[in-house]
């Protein structure tokens, strides 16, 4: 026994002596175990950003009928299902927003820079995940380091009290300025302009509730104090440099054939025509019939089943297609927009004409339209093209949502947001070969991950909304 016990300590001893040190002899100084919050920014924001934008170009501009699909049709049926992939992306992106916040936070490494912008990508990520499916993990959504792989769902207004919340200290934190060393992909560090996202962000949240919570204190505030979007050299975009296949848009990468599934919707190209909006040529082209009139552009009706959409017409020759430009040369072309200023004087123009703060709704509906202009770089007389009946401000909400609806073209799904908040502009309805009884679906499925690996959870939830349908509304549409 003496002799085991003597060889076991042996053993032991010689086992740390082989040990001591093993860390630092293998740990790999080109892989570090932590990354610098520069790093992980630069992913965090070409993540959201690239989302954005190919989100718009696909069903963000479906959904809303700024274009429509001639193959493919399911989604603009409404043939929905989870969309799991932004769900996964989304949630995916949280803990690395999270491990910014922490190094942010802490004594040695505290930046009250970093801190704001974190808080600011967390609350828009959110509001991507809770506008898309309504009630979803959100306290308990990143405590798998605890050992929590179950999240328990929220309920919106919760997640909406603290987005908010969250934005209104983003910006307190970045007014003492501290420098931001890296990885801003968007301002390149102007914690001035990330101030203006901040508020200008919450007002796009605080509009969407306005139907469910009085709001006009907090928006009357944001406009009295001038930090927000005012010009489009505020906007929150991110520039694809195309240097290399990595950096340049998304769409661009893929193939000609996928490219040319989207088409100018029908109902886009009744407004464009009707206002002889010059928008029509920068974001569409005239058909590639040769015996058609080479200035003629057609639209696609939205919501057709596959043989009716690719035989519409005579066939795809004879409806437009985006601009190739948007394939070919994307950096001249498309930039990531996660939100403009044109959308931030359309949203004070509704809340001037609501009511809910004073001011001069028809200026700012005004600057709107040009903001929108000057960002697709269009050349048009501006003061023709307000003064045309539909487009000269006449104190009508609809009025404002159709400009809105337009200037929406490639954010995300902002155009549907505002039609499901809304129901305007009243000229969307469901294509004739929907299979959703006539209805504009308002969420997305739950994904089938968590009907499986977060069971109990699901079932609570879906139980507590009323099935998980693709027309239940949230609670910001109640």
């Amino acid at each position: 026994m003496k002799r085991f016990i003597l060889l076991s300590s042996i053993i032991v001893t010689t086992l740390m002596g082989c040990t001591e040190g093993f860390e630092e002899t293998n740990t790999n100084p080109n892989q570090p175990e932590e990354v610098s919050s520069d790093l992980l920014l630069a992913t965090v924001l070409s993540t959201v950003a690239n989302s954005a934008v190919t989100t718009g170009w696909g069903n963000g501009n479906i959904v809303a009928q700024l274009t429509a699909k001639i193959n493919f049709t399911g989604f603009d049926r409404y043939d929905w299902g989870s969309e799991s992939g932004i769900w996964n992306e989304h949630y995916g992106i949280l803990p690395e927003i999270d491990i910014i916040l922490e190094s942010a936070r802490a004594e040695t490494t505290k930046n009250s820079s970093y801190e704001g912008i974190a808080l600011i990508m967390r609350s828009y990520v959110f509001s991507v995940l809770t506008d898309n499916w309504g009630d979803v993990p959100f306290l308990e959504a990143i405590d798998g380091i605890n050992g929590n792989f179950t999240p328990a769902y929220d309920d919106q207004e919760v997640i909406y009290n603290a987005i908010i919340n969250d934005l209104e200290t983003a910006e307190v934190l970045l007014r003492a300025g501290d420098p931001v060393f890296g990885g801003d992909l968007i301002y390149g560090g102007n914690t001035e302009k990330w101030r203006k996202f901040a508020n200008s962000l919450r007002l796009r949240f605080l509009l969407r509730i306005s139907g469910r919570r009085d709001v006009s204190a907090d928006i009357q505030a944001i406009f009295n104090s001038g930090v927000f979007f005012a010009t489009n050299q505020d906007n929150a975009v991110m520039i694809y440099p195309a240097t290399t296949l990595i950096d340049s848009w998304p769409v661009s990468r893929g193939r000609v054939g996928s490219f040319d599934e989207f088409r100018m919707s029908e109902t886009i190209e009744s407004v464009l025509k009707g206002f002889n909006d010059n928008r029509l040529q920068k974001w569409f082209q005239p058909t590639d019939n040769p015996s058609d009139d080479p200035n003629l552009f057609v639209g696609l009706p939205n919501g057709l089943s596959e043989d009716n959409a690719s035989n519409f017409n005579g066939g795809a020759s004879n409806v437009s297609r985006l601009r190739q430009s948007f394939f070919f040369d994307s950096p001249n072309s498309v930039k990531a927009a996660i939100l403009q200023s044109a959308e931030v004087h359309f949203i004070f123009a509704e809340a001037m004409q609501r009511g809910l703060i004073s001011g001069d709704a028809e200026t700012l509906y005004n600057e709107g339209i040009r903001l929108s202009f000057e960002y697709w770089d269009i050349t048009q007389d501006l003061g023709a093209y307000l003064s045309q009946n539909g487009v000269a401000y006449d104190g009508q909400l609809e009025t404002i949502i159709t400009q809105k609806w337009l200037a929406s073209f490639l954010v995300g799904f902002e155009g549907w947001y505002d039609f499901r908040r809304t129901g305007l502009p009243s000229f969307i309805v469901p294509g004739s070969d929907n299979v959703n009884d006539d209805r504009v679906p308002v969420r997305f499925l739950y994904p089938d991950s968590e009907q499986t690996l977060n069971s109990q959870n699901f079932e609570a939830v879906v139980s507590k909304i009323g099935g998980n349908d693709i027309n239940i509304k949230g609670w910001w549409e109640q």
